[in-house]
């Protein structure tokens, strides 16, 4: 498990301190980042979120990351920000927590592979005096990881589901998009819903629902009624970016099944833009890219193709990403633009980035699926036969229909 080092927790602390306020939310990271920017020091607002544990999971951040943030505090670089350091505060909740009979990852491993659903009420009481959100989010990846896999799955599913940092840490924190046997789905509903009262959580749920349907069966939800009743209600300048690019993408698949989307996909098209022009580079990423494999997915590959004004906004998220902030929405967007780029036979030259599987632990029949379809497109001779058959094994495996549409129809 990736956790920060004492020196990383150090410098978070100097900069809050710096700052006069605390990083605790992505709007507070947004505020820092344009601090930075005011400075000629350009750290996005992800990188920000994801260092101060807002965004899940922990990463260390690159050495240049680093370096700007002690350049920031008035250091030459890391290095000389660490040689001036003295009484590292170690924070226990790394160490031995289990010591002070406090909340402790150690116990909750413990727990989870031996499945003691009875100690998993004690521990995750204990959570409620963490407000430690690296800490927090940990427990997240973990309980993620264990709950796929676990003999005990609904039982767990349904415990998680009645508490508040259950909630938190399972259906908040790790979305689990791989959705084996569509356990994460059907909990959502089963579980979930009932114990929560926000209305924009709930607008999550029919969401994931929907696109699950259609993305992996092309088959329109009985839920979408639902989310038709609810969105009268919402406000979409209150969604998190996430809520929103969902919400977007329901959107063009209901007129997808209605069929009428090759009249107002247009329309979609405008919103997703003007929408998308208000977030940073990450968060429109995914706006782009869960709208596009909803439009790719109704057949309108040609209609997207020449789009200028989509195209042109998809040309420079690509080219402009920044080293740390790899996502797979912004992989979703390479492999579209990579087959742009053959399918007009523009001469551009390009290295298409490949990201660590550890990553999208959560996404990694997603991440193979375009893998394997940028390996395709570059592929010749028999080597391109192999990789064409297979990949179109692995699509309908996975219900990876829109890769399909993009490379074949």
């Amino acid at each position: 498990m990736n956790l920060p080092d004492p020196y990383i927790i150090s410098i978070c602390g100097k900069i809050e301190d710096d700052l006069n306020f605390k990083i605790n939310q992505l709007s507070d990271a947004k505020k820092f980042s344009k601090i930075l920017k005011e400075k000629n020091l350009g750290i996005s607002s992800h990188t920000i979120a994801r260092l101060f544990g807002i965004i899940k999971p922990f990463r260390t951040p690159y050495k240049d990351t680093l370096n700007l943030l002690s350049g920031y505090l008035n250091y030459n670089d890391w290095e000389d920000f660490c040689t001036n350091q003295t009484n590292i505060p170690f924070d226990t909740n790394y160490f031995l927590t289990e010591a002070t009979d406090g909340f402790s990852l150690s116990v909750l491993q413990s727990i989870l592979v031996t499945e003691d659903l009875d100690s998993l009420s004690i521990i995750l009481e204990k959570s409620r005096n963490s407000a430690d959100s690296k800490i927090m989010y940990s427990a997240a990846e973990m309980i993620g990881n264990y709950i796929r896999t676990s003999s005990k799955q609904k039982e767990l599913l349904k415990l998680l589901a009645k508490s508040n940092i259950g909630q938190l840490f399972f259906y908040e924190c790790f979305v689990d998009e791989n959705n084996y046997n569509n356990y994460f789905s059907d909990a959502l509903i089963q579980y979930y819903l009932p114990e929560i009262k926000n209305d924009y959580k709930k607008l999550f749920v029919y969401c994931f629902a929907i696109g699950q349907k259609a993305n992996k069966q092309f088959q329109y939800s009985e839920h979408i009624p639902f989310f038709e009743k609810l969105i009268t209600s919402l406000d979409k300048n209150k969604c998190h970016y996430h809520e929103l690019s969902r919400w977007l993408e329901c959107s063009i698949i209901i007129d997808g099944f209605s069929g009428i989307l090759k009249k107002s996909f247009k329309k979609h098209i405008n919103e997703i833009l003007e929408q998308s022009k208000l977030l940073d580079h990450y968060e429109s990423c995914w706006m782009i890219s869960r709208s596009l494999k909803a439009l790719l997915l109704f057949d309108l590959k040609i209609d997207i193709l020449n789009h200028i004004e989509l195209n042109d906004y998809i040309d420079q998220l690509v080219l402009n990403q920044k080293k740390g902030s790899h996502s797979i929405a912004l992989y979703i967007l390479q492999l579209y633009w990579i087959y742009k780029s053959v399918y007009f036979n523009h001469k551009i030259v390009y290295s298409p980035f490949r990201v660590a599987t550890f990553l999208f632990q959560n996404q990694s029949d997603d991440k193979i699926v375009i893998e394997l379809a940028t390996a395709s497109i570059f592929a010749s001779g028999d080597n391109k036969k192999i990789m064409d058959a297979n990949l179109k094994s692995f699509c309908n495996k996975m219900g990876a229909k829109w890769v399909l549409k993009l490379l074949y129809e």
